[in-house]
């Protein structure tokens, strides 16, 4: 029996459960016709004929006609926003005054009653009117912008731009950071699995994970293995701007790999320049090498790059791209993980991995925790293993990168637990106890 995701699978998860106008006779149809448990559906003693030729020809077709409206209304194509936004001044100035307040993206679009794409759009309109903003990001997926607004803080900007380096900024209390890390995603190629991404995002919202690592070739660029079903680098990079999913409470920090290189070589694609202009939840630090300070310690993000090097940084992880296949190893004190694709590129079954940092007294990763995981219906741990990192950094007598919040959409500590996909899809098509 197919799920409602295989008969929808031209669309997310997310944007499945976005849907909420169901009729209550719709609602019913849909319980009878999987019963209790959408993750193991099963047909109900009372589904007939009748109750069939609804569900096939009425509410499939019309769960199809919403996605796709929802999808024309909030998925605009973003390389084509900046010719539907044209601020005026008074625009202009409310923006500005919210910006300087720190409130976090979220708060801005749900003050200014926009979605994400219309405020990244926004920002660039501002841009291109010779006003920028540093990003600051946070370990529970918010973004605060700030105004540069003297040469100390455009020089500041500036240099860590080009040094490859990002900041992800905890709670002063924060001992723990939950990550997904995943790679190689090769988009434009015949053997992408969109599908898996939308996976990845799906268990992070399960298991309340706000960051994802990628370890580069995020699209098939100039050379491939296979066949492309996008050619055009510069289609490639639409392609990858429209279909990764957008989630308000979670970060992509990335670094560009040797196929995302080909394309800033031969095509003038750079992947770094888009995502600062129109994706600001992904962020990519580089090429070949990435760095993301969190507290006192570093994580280093590498994808090989003919003729480049693996940088010499004080990170006490490697994250590495390119391979294709997971494995891990410490080499010098330092934890190397390479990331296994998630694409069909290789004979070896597409993964991710689920990593939790253990961070101690002074503001270093102390242990580290790693979950082998098979993306699927019901997502399989193939294996686990733990890390004790070695203790000989120094002392600083401060942890830097942290900060104290309390207002309720910058609380880096969440009281509510999130809701599954399941209980999300009862919640907008039905009440579980219903026949």
């Amino acid at each position: 029996m197919k799920s409602i995701d295989e008969y929808l699978d031209d669309y997310s998860i997310s944007e499945i459960n976005a849907i909420s106008n169901l009729s209550p006779e719709e609602q019913k149809i849909v319980i009878l016709r999987y019963g209790k448990d959408l993750a193991n559906p099963q047909a109900q003693e009372q589904w007939n004929k009748a109750f069939s030729k609804k569900f096939y020809n009425s509410i499939i077709p019309k769960l199809k006609r919403i996605l796709a409206q929802n999808q024309k209304n909030d998925k605009l194509d973003v390389l084509e926003q900046n010719k539907i936004w044209q601020l005026n001044y008074s625009d202009y100035d409310y923006l500005v005054t919210l910006l300087n307040s720190g409130k976090t993206a979220a708060d801005i679009c749900k003050t200014l009653n926009i979605n994400y794409y219309q405020l990244y759009n926004q920002l660039l309109c501002l841009k291109n009117m010779g006003m920028d903003y540093s990003r600051k990001y946070y370990s529970n997926g918010s973004i605060v912008y700030k105004n540069l607004s003297n040469i100390g803080d455009i020089k500041k900007w500036k240099s860590n731009f080009f040094n490859q380096t990002e900041t992800l900024i905890t709670d002063a209390c924060e001992n723990e950071v939950k990550l997904v890390a995943i790679s190689d995603l090769h988009l434009g190629n015949e053997l992408e699995r969109i599908d898996l991404i939308d996976r990845v995002f799906n268990y992070c919202n399960k298991n309340d994970i706000h960051i994802i690592f990628l370890g580069g070739d995020i699209i098939d660029g100039t050379f491939t293995k296979g066949h492309q079903k996008i050619s055009d680098v510069h289609k490639q990079l639409e392609h990858f701007l429209k279909i990764y999913p957008h989630d308000k409470s979670i970060l992509t920090f990335g670094v560009a790999g040797d196929h995302d290189l080909s394309a800033l070589k031969k095509g003038n694609i750079n992947l770094m320049t888009a995502c600062s202009n129109y994706r600001h939840d992904i962020i990519i630090g580089g090429y070949n090498n990435a760095l993301v300070y969190l507290k006192n310690d570093q994580i280093h993000l590498y994808h090989y790059i003919n003729s480049g090097n693996l940088a010499t940084t004080s990170a006490s992880i490697v994250f590495h791209g390119h391979t294709h296949n997971y494995m891990t190893f410490m080499n010098n004190n330092r934890l190397n993980v390479a990331i296994p694709t998630l694409s069909d590129l290789t004979n070896a079954k597409p993964s991710a991995l689920e990593v939790t940092l253990h961070f101690n007294k002074i503001g270093y990763i102390e242990s580290v925790l790693i979950k082998h995981l098979q993306l699927t219906k019901s997502d399989i741990i193939v294996s686990e293993v733990a890390y004790e990192l070695p203790n000989n950094k120094e002392n600083l007598g401060c942890i830097k990168n942290i900060e104290t919040k309390n207002t309720e959409s910058m609380q880096l500590t969440r009281e509510k637990p999130r809701l599954s996909q399941v209980e999300k899809f009862y919640k907008k098509y039905g009440n579980k106890t219903e026949n």
